[in-house]
């Protein structure tokens, strides 16, 4: 990026989370080809991203940790990633790059075979510096992870801004709770403004967000969603310089959504009627990628309920997806919603309903429930990454409002 009337301008790419060859979720049984689309969608999103870093004539892009998936890092997964690093090579951008909790490896120049344009930091809090063709000095600082935990407050290591134009902190990491396992270098924000960092470019939350605005302390989100926990939207940021401050713009590049549609099936009179009702609500908004949706219906009709409990409805649903030539949507599960979200309570009760949900529908209660069930670290962080607090909740009303009902009877 090339200095205008003296002013400093830089633009670069921040991503995260890649999780190459990562395999989705709660599929069930898909056509061939659908499926090679679903395998492929974390490269793409990966593909689209480096798109964009030539498109745009970005100074470098920084990649914050869990590019691979640890114990499923594949070869065809690495050769990928080292063709989208050679792309962005030949066209003289650099990258820089940590590795994560799920990809952790010690860093050593035998181990890295990357290209030139590439550089890893290591297990130690680094800086590199960067010089661009303007003559604006860049440092990027981070580490990567030698192992799967890290309890430790490694931005305490950070060092404060040097004398550069503009200062990237990298850093894969959770923000500190109190009370939990914080294994994953855990962090506050106010540590990190009291660096005085330009940009914190953040991994391992797969939602993006921004923590922060001055400076910007953001998060990029995975570029592709991988389950039914994992909707909305996915991409990068664009960030560039305005004056003196660095401005995130969220790019969006997955090409697969993850859905979770409610339809009521109480005006249908037909069969022929419920399948346009489900298309209907499945496929509207569709942001003209595939969808992949979780439906919830609604029914009075004894006869809708049971092709719904049965499974019929879904393998009908499936069946005739199967013989389009496009296919623009798949249901991976179909199940009853009740119209009543709670447990119907006396008024004082629902009062006292809603202080527990709140006090006990947490991600460390949810923790400390589960892990000493999981006896296998990688399981464990499976399930941590794929919880839904949501669903719990709704297991507990179901299960307080079938107890009332066999209480009554």
């Amino acid at each position: 990026m090339l200095m205008k009337n003296g002013v400093k301008m830089v633009k670069f790419i921040h991503t995260a989370d890649l999780h190459l060859a990562s395999p989705f979720q709660g599929l069930t049984e898909m056509p061939s080809q659908l499926w090679r689309q679903v395998y492929d969608s974390t490269f793409a999103a990966l593909r689209r991203i480096v798109d964009a870093a030539i498109t745009e004539r970005v100074d470098f892009v920084v990649i914050a940790g869990d590019i691979y998936d640890g114990e499923r890092k594949s070869i065809a997964a690495v050769d990928f990633f080292n063709e989208q690093l050679t792309r962005l090579a030949q066209q003289h951008i650099p990258v820089f790059l940590c590795y994560g909790n799920h990809d952790f490896q010690q860093v050593t120049a035998a181990n890295q075979s990357l290209p030139a344009n590439t550089r890893v930091l290591g297990n130690q809090v680094t800086t590199a510096a960067l010089t661009l063709a303007t003559g604006e000095r860049v440092a990027i600082t981070g580490f990567s992870y030698g192992q799967r935990w890290i309890s430790t407050d490694v931005a305490k290591k950070y060092p404060v801004k040097g004398a550069v134009d503009w200062q990237i902190g990298l850093l894969h990491g959770a923000p500190y709770q109190a009370g939990a396992d914080n294994h994953y270098a855990p962090f506050t924000v106010d540590e990190l403004e009291s660096k005085h960092y330009d940009y914190w470019a953040l991994g391992h939350i797969h939602k993006h967000q921004e923590l922060a605005t001055t400076p910007p302390i953001v998060y990029s989100g995975n570029p592709q969603g991988r389950h039914k926990n994992e909707a909305g939207s996915h991409g990068y940021y664009l960030v560039h310089s305005q004056g003196s401050s660095l401005i995130p713009e969220f790019k969006p590049v997955a090409g697969i959504g993850w859905r979770t549609v409610s339809v009521d099936l109480d005006t249908c009179q037909t069969e022929a009627a419920v399948d346009r009702a489900i298309t209907s609500a499945a496929t509207s908004n569709a942001a003209g990628h595939l969808q992949l949706c979780a439906v919830q219906v609604t029914a009075s009709r004894q006869q809708w309920r049971l092709l719904v409990e049965n499974g019929s409805l879904l393998t009908h649903l499936q069946s005739r997806l199967r013989m389009k030539e496009t296919i623009k949507w798949w249901p991976y599960q179909l199940t009853l919603a009740t119209r009543q979200g709670e447990p119907h309570l006396p008024s004082l009760d629902q009062r006292y309903w809603a202080q527990a949900k709140q006090a006990v529908f947490t991600a460390e209660n949810l923790a400390a429930v589960i892990k000493p069930l999981v006896k296998h670290q990688p399981l464990y962080d499976q399930f941590a990454d794929h919880q839904n607090l949501a669903e719990f909740e709704q297991w507990a009303a179901a299960l307080i409002s079938e107890r009332e009902k066999q209480d009554e009877n």
